[in-house]
């Protein structure tokens, strides 16, 4: 056996006795602190370059690499500098599109979470407290958002429907069970939530949940927050909302023809970020929007074609301070402002 057979031969004996792990950790130090290219990693490790190019992916889902885009970058996007002028923002992100938006709205939603939890991950101040909202794309920030590397954050639920995002929430952050908690291993986060369902099935048995001491409890730490992140809904047969059984397409339908174009945190606006006067938020279980525009830094995580108007209307209400949304969306917020007549 010549010399360089002798060394691959050594070189795969060693790659057969490390671990998968170790393998992984390899090959992700390689190419990201070494700078090897694919192809000398595969040289190196005796494997195909299809092989490393799996597991640097790998290394990238099971979390030991993550990849942080600095915001103060993505927020120079002109389109984020147009969004600021023209609705007063403090801050906006807008999450570079494919050629189309994807038809699963999931898919955008994780996008858009990826967004909020890097603004999330570079905002956030150990010992901070963060109002957490409603729905799928304020779980997917959540989830994403890297907590570890922020420090000691409390978050604080702003209206109940525990059962319809929280666990999502818990079971990324390694947090049990709802209530007063927090992370068995780091002590990192913790979390306290509102025990109810956003929606009562009574207006009389929502006025007895809030008189509980424990909801008045939490919805005083809520109103009291630095940051809050919010989603913002629509009122249409695939809303979350709906999904969750609060309400039906019927419901939806009654409340489009009321002028209502959108919600946030369970109360419903117009066009104009009026807030709707309707008997369903009587059985509503949260703080209200006039509570949420006194904390000092609400985030909106939304994104799609379809909850353009609805995003409109919460821009024109002052409930957001910061938005986070995806380039077509943006596109289209600026177009209506533009052709929404003016005073008279």
């Amino acid at each position: 056996m010549e010399l360089g057979d002798a060394v691959k031969s050594e070189r795969a004996d060693d790659a057969g006795r490390w671990s998968s792990e170790e393998l992984l950790l390899r090959v992700a130090w390689y190419y990201y602190k070494d700078e090897l290219t694919q192809d000398e990693i595969a040289r190196r490790l005796l494997m195909s370059r299809a092989s490393v190019g799996r597991l640097l992916d790998r290394a990238r889902k099971v979390g030991l690499v993550t990849i942080n885009l600095n915001t103060e970058y993505l927020d120079a996007f002109e389109l984020s500098g147009e969004l600021r002028r023209t609705f007063g923002l403090a801050e906006a992100l807008v999450v570079p599109d494919h050629e189309k938006e994807p038809a699963d709205h999931h898919t955008l939603n994780a996008r858009i979470g990826l967004g909020g939890a890097q603004f999330m991950s570079t905002h956030l101040r150990p010992g901070g407290s963060l109002g957490v909202g409603w729905g799928e794309t304020v779980s997917r920030v959540i989830a994403a958002t890297n907590f570890g590397a922020v420090g000691p954050v409390h978050m604080v639920t702003l209206t109940g429907g525990v059962e319809g995002y929280l666990p999502t929430i818990l079971s990324s952050k390694g947090l049990s069970a709802p209530g007063e908690v927090t992370t068995e291993a780091s002590d990192l986060t913790s979390a306290t939530v509102i025990p109810s369902p956003i929606m009562a099935s009574t207006p009389s048995l929502a006025a007895a949940l809030r008189e509980e001491p424990k909801i008045q409890q939490v919805l005083a730490q809520a109103r009291g927050v630095q940051h809050a992140i919010v989603g913002v809904g629509t009122p249409t047969a695939d809303a979350t909302i709906v999904h969750m059984g609060y309400l039906d397409a019927d419901d939806a339908r009654g409340l489009r023809e009321r002028g209502v174009v959108g919600d946030i945190l369970g109360q419903f606006f117009d066009a104009d970020g009026h807030v709707v006067d309707l008997p369903i938020h009587d059985r509503r279980i949260g703080i209200d929007l006039p509570d949420l525009a006194r904390i000092p830094k609400v985030i909106g995580v939304a994104g799609g074609l379809h909850k353009a108007e609805a995003i409109l209307g919460a821009l024109h209400g002052g409930f957001l301070d910061v938005l986070v949304t995806n380039e077509l969306v943006a596109i289209r917020l600026l177009g209506l402002e533009r052709r929404r007549p003016g005073p008279p």
